[in-house]
């Protein structure tokens, strides 16, 4: 696995993206899309799996807070090759902003050209500020909606791009995927897609781990998302990865000093 981060480090560096398979074991791979297909269909049914106004369309199906509905995800984010990847891009002391999971079904159309910090005023440090990690829980293939990335997009100057300029490049892009049970990382500066699905019957599931720098504000408040229940059965290190640690004069709670459970 060493040599497999070291060249997924160079792919980062020169790519904005790296592919790194068998990350995950076959029985990893099993539970986690268990769970993932039986929490997807209960929020199907209850009415709660679509926002129309979303960027990829009905065809897919997003489900979010995964901390809350299965401690076979929260093991994800902690992962060893995870905290290798984002370590190399982010600060030691970076945070999850969430962790979700994309479900692309037969038909789903391409989402838009974006990069994943959008949000950051420009200029931008010649670093990444947010990263993301796709955990692919079936193969991910061109047809079934395989993420589509501009390779070496992250090292261009974004000042000036727009959503239109953006997707006028869409021709530029390249599939990214690989078997059940590896990961695709991405710099947050890198331009990329979810890709169509044109298959004509098949579901593709994958798990999106982001992560951030320890001063950029989280997706996720975990805070108050967390269900109180879920809680005591997190790690130390998932604690401070969802934002229970002080980062220098950050995340105090009454002053520099923190006590208590939580932390």
């Amino acid at each position: 696995m060493t040599a497999g981060l070291d060249a997924a480090f160079a792919a980062l560096d020169r790519d904005g993206f790296a592919v790194v398979d068998d990350a995950l074991s076959p029985g990893q791979v099993r539970r986690l899309r268990s769970r993932l297909v039986e929490v997807a269909r209960a929020e199907r049914e209850a009415g709660i799996d679509h926002d129309p106004a979303w960027e990829d369309g009905p065809r897919n199906q997003r489900v979010f807070g995964l901390l809350n509905k299965g401690l076979e995800f929260v093991g994800l984010v902690e992962h060893p090759v995870a905290e290798a990847l984002m370590a190399h891009l982010l600060d030691p002391a970076y945070l999850l902003s969430s962790v979700t999971a994309n479900i692309t079904g037969p038909g789903g159309h391409p989402m838009y050209l974006h990069y994943d910090q959008d949000y950051v005023p420009q200029p931008w440090p010649e670093m990444p500020l947010v990263a993301n990690i796709i955990w692919m829980l079936d193969d991910f293939t061109e047809q079934n909606g395989a993420t589509r990335f501009i390779p070496g997009s992250h090292r261009q100057d974004h000042a000036g791009w727009t959503a239109e300029s953006m997707n006028d490049r869409a021709g530029e892009t390249v599939p990214i995927g690989g078997p059940a049970g590896g990961l695709v990382c991405l710099d947050g500066r890198v331009l990329h897609q979810t890709g169509a699905n044109t298959t004509a019957g098949e579901l593709r599931h994958g798990i999106i781990a982001y992560y951030c720098q320890p001063w950029i504000r989280q997706q996720e408040n975990a805070s108050l998302s967390l269900l109180p229940e879920v809680w005591p059965t997190l790690s130390p290190r998932v604690r401070e990865l969802v934002g229970l640690r002080k980062y220098r004069g950050l995340g105090c709670v009454s002053g520099p000093t923190q006590r208590g459970f939580r932390y």
